[in-house]
């Protein structure tokens, strides 16, 4: 996601989970130019829009948002079964459907889109056109780019795959080889790793090593720079509990967790801090927070000050985790009067760090719900605004912006991906 006040003072550090990065301005239309202080808070809906395709991409103005989100409205807003949706079928010869991860490169000029239908999608951030868009197969759960710019990590959870692909943002040019960039992660199935299909991979600093969470438990580190790329850690499902979708850096500890919605663990909540000082001889793991004893699942992360801040999906709160002592010093709970069940997703913050803005998911969630406990099931769909205070260590919540897609005067709209663009 995202490097912010912590790596200016000199503390390098990577978001996941689900926040990446961001830019622009106010009332800044397509190729238009923005103040060097404005930004985007940019927006999926992973509803169809087409017959079975298609999704909602929103662009907020950030400072709109920030000061009045029950009043904010998108500054664009982008049909994918449009023109998006004729140029990925024209490339990869099916449509676009479930948009789900949304990140931006350092260099906040291209954004990274990933669909459950299996494509990876590369846009001009400014311009919002389109450049490349790749198949991954059947799935693609989250396509990260590395800090380095020189490569997009992807994860394909219905065929277990773990794919590099190569990016030169300046050339506009993105590509794979199925023979050297694919890692078939089923040949690493066994015993304490029962289930390796990857969920959400996040990359350090160097942009060397990749953490892959697994959904059945456990994890794989892989030095992405070798060819093939090469398992050089592991840890099991003891020490990893499943389906983490999470991961922030923080100095030489990355900090991942693992969630519910899967059959596996319909509900959990686990923070875990990485020692990666280490690699590539060994990564170690630490239990830093955990919710057994709660109605809790742990799916995004954001980075704010000195913290990390977890998102508790079912539990409907945020919590704040101080890196310096490894201890929750308090949480941020959502639940207002306009809304009663938000269940907070993925996060980001502004530039300043002054806002954390998190997606929450509506009443017919699409992805990530175990309907037996409904996890991932929220009330009214849309972008919340946490004021922050500490540095990081208080958040008080503003309220939301709200999105709708009403079908047969049903709900179907459905928050996932969310970045800042600076």
């Amino acid at each position: 996601m995202i490097v912010d006040d912590l790596a200016r003072r000199g503390l390098p550090r990577l978001v996941l989970a689900i926040a990446a990065s961001a830019l622009v301005g106010a009332g800044v239309g397509i190729g238009g130019m923005a103040p060097a202080s404005a930004y985007e808070v940019w927006l999926t809906d992973q509803s169809d829009t087409a017959k079975e395709s298609g999704g909602f991409l929103y662009i907020y103005d950030g400072a709109t948002l920030a000061a009045n989100p029950a009043a904010a409205k998108p500054a664009v807003t982008i049909d994918l079964s449009g023109e998006i949706n004729t140029f990925c079928e024209k490339a990869t010869k099916k449509p676009v459907r479930r948009p789900h991860m949304l990140f931006f490169n350092k260099n906040q000029d291209h954004a990274i889109l990933s669909f459950l239908s299996g494509h990876v999608l590369f846009m001009d951030a400014k311009t919002r056109k389109q450049e490349a868009c790749l198949s991954m197969g059947k799935n693609v759960h989250a396509a990260w780019p590395t800090p380095d710019q020189k490569m997009t990590i992807a994860a394909n959870i219905a065929e277990k795959k773990f794919i590099r692909i190569w990016t030169d943002y300046a050339a506009h040019t993105f590509n794979f080889d199925p023979e050297k960039d694919v890692v078939n992660l089923a040949a690493l199935e066994g015993g304490e790793r029962p289930d390796t299909s990857p969920i959400c991979p996040i990359t350090e600093s160097s942009s060397r090593y990749a953490f892959v969470t697994l959904r059945g438990g456990g994890l794989l580190v892989f030095d992405v720079t070798t060819t093939p790329m090469n398992v050089v850690a592991t840890l099991n499902n003891n020490q990893i509990h499943p389906a983490g979708c999470g991961g922030i850096q923080v100095d030489e500890t990355m900090y991942i967790n693992s969630g519910g919605g899967w059959p596996v663990a319909p509900l959990a909540y686990d923070v875990y801090a990485l020692d990666l000082s280490n690699l590539p001889k060994s990564v170690s793991a630490k239990l830093v927070s955990q919710r057994d004893d709660r109605f809790a699942d742990s799916h995004g992360m954001a980075g704010v000050g000195r913290y990390v801040w977890s998102a508790d999906r079912a539990g409907n709160n945020v919590e704040i985790i101080d890196t310096l002592s490894n201890l929750s010093v308090g949480s941020v709970g959502l639940v207002t009067d306009a809304n009663k069940d938000p269940a907070p997703d993925l996060m980001d913050n502004a530039p300043d760090g002054q806002y954390v803005f998190v997606g929450l998911r509506g009443p017919n969630p699409l992805t990530g719900n175990d309907k037996l406990v409904n996890n991932a099931k929220g009330t009214i769909p849309g972008v919340g605004v946490i004021h922050v205070d500490g540095e990081g260590k208080v958040g008080h919540y503003k309220g939301q912006a709200v999105i709708t897609n009403i079908k047969d005067g049903k709900e179907t709209a459905d928050t996932h991906g969310i970045a800042v663009r600076k």
